[in-house]
């Protein structure tokens, strides 16, 4: 059993003569989309994230067995901690976890995987905010300003590494050398204050549509031929009737659903709802979805679930519609 952060190097085995069997492995972070992050600021204090949907992260998995020995399964997740203050993790990111577990015959004695995490931008607002701010008090006891610590932009910055595990046998798995290679940065540009807003006189323009919010809720289905989906109802509401909202789904593994449009009744509120079939993978499927608007931008909360399936069937948007056994209702 093997487990590493790849922000140090944990273990590292001595290689004497007799013990050159050895696995060897390590997993790090090769990019991340945006790499830039931008926080407001209203002359006092900083005061929003301006944040994207998804922040990527990129990362490479390698793990080799060696003489002797195989690889029985893997996990792997992304670690964010403060790049300055108290540098401690933004928690929750364990539901962005990747894993994969081999059936007997087919373990391989190698893996070599490039991935990929969509980090919600959510994540990221507190923390980054506060570390703005966190700034701004230290200029303060340095003497300065508001004035001249909110006339230029100010730089702090988020660190991301991957936390990995590799369950392997053989010898080679008693005494792995494992490898890190630090962490890569997410900067955050604290913005200066470019002064208030001058108003705009009433042109008698259309409010523009807003989704004010986005509940999902998932029901487990398992159809008699032992294939399991997932129903889905979002009630997404808005801030007027008639309002014309383009959504489509986004998985957990980063698949994304073709553009769907809805129209809110006159409750302002517009229900919708869809399947997903969930493909027969060793173990529990487990998972979340969620609806991210195209036009205008929103995002609900994460359907999430937990089946263990026994049918074959590809994962998708509108799959089978036979009859099944309705497991839970859940909601996060």
């Amino acid at each position: 059993m093997v487990k590493s952060r790849a922000s140090k190097i944990l273990l590292v085995a001595v290689v004497l003569p007799g013990l050159s069997w050895a696995d060897t492995g390590t997993a790090y972070v090769t990019g991340v989309a945006p790499s830039m992050l931008v926080v407001k600021s209203n002359g006092t204090s900083y005061t929003q994230l301006d944040a994207p949907s998804y922040v990527k992260i990129f990362a490479r998995l390698e793990y080799d067995t060696g003489v002797a020995g195989r690889i029985k399964g893997w996990r792997i997740q992304p670690v964010i901690t403060n790049g300055y203050g108290i540098a401690s993790e933004i928690p929750g990111l364990g539901i962005y976890r990747q894993m994969h577990t081999y059936a007997i015959g087919h373990r391989p004695k190698f893996i070599h995987k490039n991935l990929m995490f969509p980090v919600m931008g959510s994540h990221f607002a507190d923390r980054a905010v506060a570390m703005c701010n966190l700034k701004a008090d230290y200029l303060r006891s340095q003497g300065k300003s508001d004035a001249w610590i909110f006339s230029q932009d100010r730089m702090v910055s988020f660190r991301v590494s991957v936390d990995y595990h590799v369950d392997a046998n053989g010898a080679g798995s008693k005494k792995p050398i494992l490898e890190g290679s630090g962490y890569t940065e997410i900067g955050v540009r604290c913005s200066r204050f470019m002064g208030p807003q001058v108003p705009v006189a009433n042109t008698k323009l259309a409010v523009p549509t807003a989704v004010l919010k986005a509940t999902m809720q998932v029901e487990e289905v398992v159809a008699p031929d032992g294939t399991c989906r997932i129903d889905t109802t979002t009630a997404i509401s808005a801030n007027k009737a008639n309002a014309v909202i383009k959504y489509r789904f986004v998985h957990n593994s980063g698949k994304r659903s073709k553009v769907f449009v809805t129209k809110t009744q006159a409750n302002k509120i517009a229900v919708v709802k869809h399947q997903w079939n969930l493909p027969d993978g060793p173990g529990p499927e487990q998972g979340w979805v969620r609806i991210e608007g195209v036009s205008p931008k929103f995002e609900s909360n994460l359907g999430a679930y937990s089946m263990n399936c026994h049918g074959k069937g590809p994962i998708g948007v509108n799959g089978s519609n036979k009859a099944g056994i309705k497991r839970t209702l859940r909601q996060r």
